[in-house]
């Protein structure tokens, strides 16, 4: 990777003609090799960086000064000379790959697979007698200037994701949205939504590539079955609506990226997502055996924050987790991890599966149904469960899970122990996430059917303050916590407060990789304040 914006141009002469072009008609934009979460921006302020995603593509984020941002990605442009040409050599290629005797076993054996194709397929250096070649032997004569980057498109039509492979290959992007064709639209983890430069020429080559991609999943969209929800070979999940008939603007597809290494609690910290204390709260609730759902409406983070506090769990611990598609990670060696699979396996029969299996937690991805009647089943008999679920408060959360197609009985629902309910807001101009409250459930009273909770966090949306309302009044705290662990109810809420002076000394000290954050977690579990390779100052939280 080019460590200045010098380096990178020189390898790739098509950003290098990109930063001139853009230099002239404003400024030069600053070069990162990588982004720091820290940069988030306000609607007034201006930005104009590139980083890399991979050779040959360069992403440009650009905001003027009032305006909204925009994502343009730099990548090699394509004439119809090299078009003809890369089609030309395309078909070809097919036509051998397709009697290959020894079938590539990866992504990365197909790749070289497809180079050693091109390489056998054409000639590409300077050579009086190219064109008799050409005619003797049937190779495609490609100038050598133009060899690396028809050979690259080969690839990324043949190998990658077409059209949207510098989407795919950016790690700050959450979600990929197409409609028609309209330039896409991006959720950055940075900068939030933003209006891409990149786009289908017509509605056949975006029906061509929708069909094409799901058809590699075993799940090809047609008009018969236009709506299609699969996951793709990383774990990103998928959404296709392939009818002009459905999709008035034409055919759709929407794409939530799949994040290999997750986001910290730490991280979420620094973003005033969470407080150093309502992350203490989960992690002796969770170290003691807790059930709790994240709960909110869409794109609240709710699946981060799940995954960020899975970091709490004992490192002992037997974790089962079930989805429908992969996006839970536990970093804990003894993980059972399964998705449905249609006609094979539903979210209903995980669940059964796992409580056969006896771990020690149950992780769930999101539950919509049925499946939500055996993971209180579980709760019942004695298997913690965590879960993601639909509803933007506490009352909306138990009229949606008591009510159909979930119908789990009231009295049911205090086998839960926590509801923490997460939303998106509006702050200075822009969408945050922000945890708004966290609720106990206390218990079902019978005479009114209805079910009795307590508020311990609440958000102060004019400070922005996380606020715990429950010092020597928390039911989780004193009820399950204490008594599970050995503490008596004055230790308790002390070790609270070392634990978000733990995490607080963490942030401050700008660990925020989930793994090291992962790493220290487990030391203090193991071995207490003496076993963190730091000093932590002990603060009163009250």
């Amino acid at each position: 990777m080019a460590k200045t914006l010098q380096e990178a141009m020189a390898k790739n002469p098509h950003l290098r003609a990109y930063v001139e072009r853009v230099s002239r008609e404003w400024e030069t934009p600053e070069y990162y090799q990588e982004l720091s979460y820290d940069m988030k921006i306000k609607r007034m302020e201006e930005i104009n960086i590139i980083y890399p995603v991979g050779d040959p593509y360069y992403i440009h984020i650009r905001k003027p000064q009032g305006e909204e941002p925009k994502y343009i990605v730099i990548g090699p442009e394509y004439g119809e000379d090299d078009l003809k040409l890369f089609r030309d050599l395309y078909e070809r290629i097919l036509k051998r790959v397709s009697i290959i005797e020894q079938v590539p076993r990866d992504r990365d054996e197909f790749i070289s697979t497809l180079i050693r194709l091109t390489e056998e397929m054409t000639i590409h250096e300077p050579n009086e007698y190219a064109e008799i070649y050409k005619l003797l032997f049937d190779k495609i004569y490609i100038p050598p200037e133009k060899f690396k980057k028809i050979r690259e498109l080969v690839i990324r039509e043949l190998a990658q994701y077409s059209t949207i492979e510098p989407f795919m290959r950016d790690p700050y992007i959450e979600d990929i949205s197409c409609v028609g064709t309209n330039y896409m639209w991006i959720v950055h983890k940075i900068f939030g939504a933003m209006e891409t430069n990149v786009r289908f020429e017509d509605e056949d080559e975006l029906e061509d590539f929708i069909y094409r991609m799901t058809e590699l999943l075993n799940r090809p969209a047609s008009e018969v079955k236009p709506i299609v929800d699969a996951a793709l070979e990383d774990g990103s999940r998928l959404n296709v609506i392939y009818s002009k008939d459905v999709s008035i603007r034409g055919s759709s597809f929407t794409i939530r990226k799949f994040t290999k290494i997750p986001i910290s609690i730490t991280q979420l910290i620094k973003w005033n997502t969470i407080s150093p204390l309502e992350a203490a709260y989960f992690w002796l609730a969770i170290s003691a055996g807790a059930s709790l759902f994240i709960s909110g409406e869409t794109a609240a983070g709710k699946t981060t924050t799940l995954k960020a506090i899975t970091a709490f769990i004992d490192p002992r611990s037997r974790i089962y987790s079930v989805e429908d598609t992969p996006e839970i990670y536990v970093p804990h060696k003894n993980w059972e991890r399964t998705v449905t699979a249609e006609g094979k396996a539903e979210m209903f029969d995980l669940l059964k599966a796992a409580l056969r299996a006896r771990p020690d937690y149950i992780i769930v991805g999101e539950i919509r149904g049925q499946e939500g009647y055996v993971a209180f089943q579980a709760m019942q008999t004695g298997h913690p469960v965590m879960s993601t679920f639909h509803a933007g408060s506490v009352n909306s959360f138990i009229r949606r899970i008591s009510g159909p197609p979930i119908n789990v009985p009231k009295e049911y629902i205090p086998n839960m122990n926590i509801l923490a309910i997460q939303q998106s807001v509006a702050r200075e101009g822009k969408a945050v996430r922000r945890m708004i409250s966290i609720s106990e459930i206390e218990r079902y009273h019978a005479p009114s059917q209805s079910i009795v909770t307590r508020d311990v966090f609440q958000w102060d949306p004019v400070e922005d303050k996380h606020n715990f309302r429950a010092w020597y009044n928390s039911y989780v705290l004193e009820e399950l916590v204490a008594k599970t662990l050995g503490f008596t109810k004055e230790e308790v809420y002390h070790e609270l407060e070392v634990r978000a002076s733990v995490i607080r000394e963490m942030v401050r000290r700008n660990i925020f990789d989930y793994f090291k954050v992962y790493e220290l977690i487990r030391r203090y579990t193991e071995f207490g304040l003496e076993g963190l390779p730091f000093k932590v100052e002990v603060e009163s939280w009250q």
